[in-house]
């Protein structure tokens, strides 16, 4: 990490007069002719009804029906993808998407996962951020999550009239809630939808090793950055992570319809597994990336420092290779036709 991004990043965590966990406005997305968006998020659940109903009952999220919606084999091969049969389903919220997948046969080491914990490592949560009236927290209790720390949602400084709160479902999956007091922000213009999915999160055992991966991925984006210097820390964030004594870095990413959040937990410090994490595992497993060009985007997550997992393979109407970044995280990179359901081009605003 280089002196001067470090000042820049410095500079902009000052900026703390809109939403997010300290991390102020997202920057303005400037588009990439290689990474176009995120297609969807992948998550292993044990029960494909049961989820549906989850996500539906809390935030609001719809469920896709398309004749093109398959596993496939570009599923069904990857490492960790158990020898069973793969059942997927897709859900829409403003801005992305979440594939659901249920397995009916396992790996070993899957069924004897649990899902990632706060402090990584690995897809720890994605993050819904919403207008203070949908009530989203008090229904996503009564879908059955469970908080992980304060019961209450946690307002982090008094100058920023938003809360935060981690819970997990019922196999232990983490999501975040993002509640806006959308009068108290007073913002100059209002935004279009009351739902988005903020971002999706990585926790790290190396956060700077990260940034300069997801940075070259990404076309050379610096992020946003906080906590490098000083770490974030204060009862209010241990009341949101549930972890005493928290001290934690964090980036971000801004791409088309979301951000990839990075962070690290110094206090609470993880090590990358010694085998990346079987897909069949529960909780979050996949970011695919939404690509124009499948070659470029290969050579762009080498060159940036990942590894490829497959060789170009049909999948959903479109072609996906599949790779890893360096904590092994899988990483999707697929070409889609213009109308596809998939794409991360079809969002209205681009899910603002």
């Amino acid at each position: 990490m280089t002196i001067l991004r470090k000042a820049i990043a410095l500079s902009a965590s000052f900026v703390l007069a809109g939403c997010g966990m300290l991390s102020g406005q997202p920057a303005p997305w400037e588009p990439d002719p290689v990474i176009r968006g995120v297609s969807y998020i992948g998550v292993t659940v044990d029960d494909l009804d049961a989820a549906e109903a989850y996500y539906r009952d809390s935030v609001s999220a719809e469920t896709l029906d398309d004749s093109s919606l398959a596993a496939g084999n570009a599923l069904a091969s990857l490492p960790g993808a158990g020898d069973g049969a793969i059942e997927t389903r897709l859900l829409r919220r403003t801005n992305t998407q979440l594939r659901l997948m249920a397995f009916t046969g396992r790996s070993r080491e899957g069924a004897a996962a649990s899902a990632v914990p706060v402090q990584g490592p690995g897809i720890a949560h994605i993050c819904f951020q919403v207008a203070q009236e949908t009530n989203v927290y008090a229904r996503i209790l009564a879908a059955g999550a469970t908080p992980i720390g304060h019961e209450d949602l946690v307002q982090l400084n008094d100058e920023n009239p938003v809360r935060y709160g981690y819970v997990t479902d019922p196999s232990g999956i983490i999501t975040e809630i993002e509640e806006v007091d959308l009068a108290a922000l007073a913002l100059p213009e209002p935004p279009r939808n009351d739902y988005r999915v903020r971002h999706v999160s990585l926790a790290t055992p190396d956060l700077d090793r990260m940034i300069d991966f997801y940075s070259a991925f990404l076309g050379g984006q610096e992020p946003r950055h906080v906590g490098w210097l000083r770490a974030v820390s204060g009862e209010t964030i241990d009341m949101v992570s549930g972890l005493a004594g928290s001290e934690l870095e964090m980036a971000w990413f801004q791409l088309r319809n979301l951000e990839i959040e990075i962070f690290q937990y110094h206090s609470h410090p993880t090590e990358r597994p010694s085998e990346p994490r079987p897909l069949d595992a529960p909780g979050y497993n996949m970011i695919v990336f939404d690509v124009s060009d499948i070659d470029a985007a290969r050579e762009r997550l080498v060159d940036a420092g990942g590894e490829i997992v497959t060789e170009a393979a049909p999948l959903d109407g479109g072609e996906i290779i599949f790779g890893r970044d360096p904590d092994g995280n899988l990483i999707g990179l697929q070409t889609l036709p213009a109308d596809s359901v998939f794409s991360a081009q079809n969002f209205p605003d681009n899910g603002t």
